[in-house]
């Protein structure tokens, strides 16, 4: 069902455009809609899934919480099942949507994340439009991302703190990465925990736990910003995803080829020195 999402048009939204030269302006800054389409994508998924037949159960958005839309019994209790929605803008430089959630607190559940491609209808103007999504397994991510990013003593992925007596909202769920702030103190970290280091325990068990809480007492570390962004958290589907995508032809050019040409042009240029296949665009619309 959410598949067959694919070629819808959001008419929630549109962007006027009638000159060339504001193309690269806007190639630079719709990207910044994607919240806005990840909204609205996380809003339809309910209504969209009401049509399967759930026995009785229910679909509904979670707002403020994770996932975006999850599956509730009769009585409201939450199921442990649902979709977390991120919008993708191809023409933007990477999948900028990070994913936290802890492997702990993801296994035993049906969660998955749900990438939604979106392009506008004419490239830069136009109203938004899904070309592709992509659902893959929560934990399959995570479990990617901590392989990826954990090593010790020069990368940590933290663990959560358990707060799961707290009220929902002020519960814990997130892994943080820490990256090693004294290059000199890595020969040393080695050495004293030369064996708990090399028995590469993963972040999310508590050896693991432990170790990590241990160098962090020994060294200076710094909260990683551009922790766990999709584009980099080492899956094998979102990156053939980010590949297929790239490849798919959209008015004229696949969008690895209009990706180029936004990036081989200068906004602040007149229209003579813009690309034909931008100029051609605009005069087609």
């Amino acid at each position: 069902h959410l598949a067959n999402s694919i070629g819808e048009v959001l008419h929630s939204i549109s962007i006027l455009s009638e000159d060339p030269t504001e193309a690269v302006f806007l190639a630079n800054n719709v990207s910044k809609l994607s919240p806005i389409i990840g909204n609205l994508i996380e809003r339809r998924i309910p209504g969209i899934l009401k049509s399967v037949d759930n026995g009785g159960l229910i679909w509904r958005r979670q707002d403020p919480g994770f996932p975006d839309a999850g599956l509730f019994d009769a009585k409201g209790t939450f199921l442990n099942a649902g979709f977390e929605v991120k919008a993708w803008f191809p023409l933007s430089t990477e999948m900028t949507g990070r994913f936290k959630e802890s492997q702990n607190l993801l296994r035993g559940k049906e969660i998955d994340i749900v990438v939604v491609a979106w392009m506008l209808s004419d490239v830069v103007f136009g109203t938004p439009e899904v070309i592709d999504i992509l659902i893959v397994p929560a934990l399959e991510v995570a479990e990617s991302r901590d392989y990826k990013y954990h090593n010790p003593p020069d990368y940590l992925c933290e663990e959560p703190q358990e707060t799961s007596q707290r009220t929902r909202n002020l519960q814990q769920t997130n892994v943080s990465g820490y990256k090693l702030q004294e290059k000199s103190a890595v020969e040393r970290l080695s050495a004293i925990y030369a064996e708990p280091i090399a028995k590469k325990a993963p972040s999310c068990t508590q050896e693991g736990i432990d170790l990590t809480s241990r160098l962090q007492s020994e060294a200076k570390y710094r909260l990683d910003t551009n922790f766990a962004k999709l584009a980099r958290v080492g899956s094998t589907p979102i990156s053939e995803f980010t590949m297929k995508v790239l490849d798919l032809k959209f008015k004229g050019a696949t969008i690895d080829t209009w990706r180029e040409v936004f990036q081989s042009v200068d906004d602040k240029k007149g229209i003579a020195e813009i690309p034909t296949l931008l100029q051609n665009l605009y005069k087609s619309n």
